[in-house]
C-alpha cells in the first residue's frame, strides 16, 4: 500500500490532468508544465524501494508509462499549436485526447490500488 501522501500527490495530478484544458493553446501549455513539474519533482523522486516487491513493481511500471505520455502528450500539445490545417489539427487533439485519458486511467489505478 502507497502512504497517504504519494496517494495525496497522484490525486493532485489526476486533478491537474482532468482539468487541462482542449481548447485554449496558452492556457493548455501553461497547466500542462504545472502537471509535468509536480509529476517531476513530487511523484518520480518518490522512494518505492520501501514498498513491498509486487506493488513496487506495479509503481515502476505506473511511473515510466505515465512520464512517457507526459511527454507525448506536451509533444500533442506543440503540435496542436503549430499546425494550420484543420485536418492535421483534430487528428492531433484526438491522439492528445487519447494519451490524456490513458494516464487518467494509470493516475486512477494507482489511487484505487493503494
Amino acid at each position: 500500500m502507497l502512504p497517504t501522501a504519494q496517494i495525496l500527490i497522484w490525486q493532485q495530478l489526476f486533478t491537474l490532468l482532468s482539468n487541462l484544458p482542449s481548447d485554449s493553446t496558452p492556457e493548455l501549455k501553461a497547466s500542462l508544465s504545472q502537471a509535468i513539474e509536480l509529476f517531476e519533482t513530487e511523484i518520480i523522486p518518490q522512494d518505492l524501494d520501501s514498498l513491498p516487491d509486487p506493488i513496487a513493481g506495479k509503481m515502476r511500471s505506473y511511473l515510466t508509462e505515465s512520464h512517457r505520455l507526459l511527454r507525448l502528450i506536451s509533444m500533442d500539445a506543440l503540435f496542436i499549436a503549430t499546425t494550420r490545417n484543420p485536418t492535421t489539427i483534430d487528428l492531433r487533439r484526438q491522439a492528445y485526447q487519447h494519451k490524456l485519458n490513458l494516464l487518467l486511467q494509470y493516475c486512477q489505478a494507482v489511487i484505487d490500488n493503494s
